[in-house]
């Protein structure tokens, strides 16, 4: 089964959501022109409150090394980056790197970076936090060359899931994470019952026996 990562945390009682469904990640976002930006200081008051078995991921934007020196100093545990990823960064950062790919097709994927530091990638709509999808069905070669793709890394799909079409994304691509933000939120922000019904989409979807169409 896909592990499940619920992303863009920003309050307190947002712990216990995720707590609750037995997530594998929560990710908070470090970026200032996003909605769901936080500080440092809050996400580890938020951090405090997750269970131990759910890891912290980092998400940022080009980020330069003090920002991502302050991110290990708080103890998270991942660090994901969209936008540059510097050089600098890869060869002095002390946590493992989640790279993020915006793509419009497939053809987007030869130009990521590869390194033994990047333990992921994370296949994002082209606008990240959009809610889009990155067109499924016009990329299924992603699919078809994914062990071409992404050999010795996992597979994270993030960009527009959510509850009602999150069997359909790990029916197509079969990966090894799923990353929702948008998808379990209200006008608050995330929403328990949405995350709920997210983890239960994911679970059903595995008990039942997803294969990747042909």
């Amino acid at each position: 089964m896909p592990k499940i990562k619920i992303c863009g945390i920003t309050r307190l009682k947002e712990a216990d959501f995720l707590n609750q469904a037995r997530v594998d990640y929560a990710g908070f976002v470090f970026y200032e022109k996003s909605k769901r930006n936080i500080t440092i200081s809050q996400a580890k008051e938020i951090k405090k409150a997750l269970s131990s078995g759910i890891q912290c991921v980092a998400v940022t934007v080009s980020p330069d090394r003090l920002l991502c020196k302050q991110i290990e100093e708080a103890g998270f545990d991942i660090l994901q980056v969209h936008g540059r990823l510097e050089d600098e960064i890869l060869e002095k950062a002390k946590i493992p790197i989640w790279r993020a790919c915006n793509i419009e097709s497939a053809k987007d994927l030869e130009q990521i970076e590869d390194h033994r530091k990047i333990a992921a990638y994370v296949l994002d709509a082209k606008v990240a936090g959009s809610g889009e999808t990155f067109g499924w069905q016009k990329n299924l070669a992603v699919a078809r060359q994914k062990e071409a793709y992404f050999y010795g890394k996992a597979f994270v799909l993030a960009g527009g899931l959510h509850p009602g079409n999150v069997a359909e994304g790990i029916q197509i691509f079969q990966p090894d994470i799923v990353d929702v933000s948008s998808g379990v939120e209200t006008k608050e922000g995330k929403d328990g019952r949405l995350v709920r019904n997210f983890v239960e989409a994911v679970r059903r979807c595995w008990d039942s026996g997803a294969e990747t169409p042909s």
